[in-house]
């Protein structure tokens, strides 16, 4: 007989790390396109065209989008997986593997996968 755990993980624990992560991207996408000087010397630290932010925030906006539609949740989540992906590859190239930026990236990343396992999974792990 097996043993239940005492607080089973709920699909509104999954929404709440979902909202965490999006919200996190969704202020990264809005800081690019409203106030893209704030990142001027980081893009000149990683050599970094600063006329493609629109289109990182692009990514961005179209993969919270798809993460947070039922239909294309897992779809989003690779793509904005894919992305912070990208981000840790640009410091790992720079020697920065352990940094600020690549543990916010790691644990985005995390939460956006747990957040999606357990709001897809129903009531209880079932």
């Amino acid at each position: 007989m097996s043993n239940p755990s005492r607080f089973p993980p709920s699909p509104t624990t999954g929404w709440v790390a979902s909202a965490i992560a999006s919200a996190a991207l969704a202020v990264d996408a809005l800081v690019m396109i409203a106030w893209p000087q704030t990142f001027a010397g980081a893009l000149a630290h990683i050599e970094y065209p600063p006329h493609h932010l629109r289109v990182l925030a692009l990514i961005l906006a179209v993969g919270i989008c798809a993460y947070l539609t039922r239909r294309f949740a897992t779809l989003g989540c690779a793509l904005l997986t894919a992305f912070l992906g990208g981000a840790v590859a640009m410091h790992a190239r720079l020697e920065e593997v352990v940094s600020i930026p690549v543990l916010i990236c790691c644990t985005l990343g995390a939460l956006l996968w747990a957040g999606l396992e357990l709001r897809t999974r129903g009531p209880a792990g079932k």
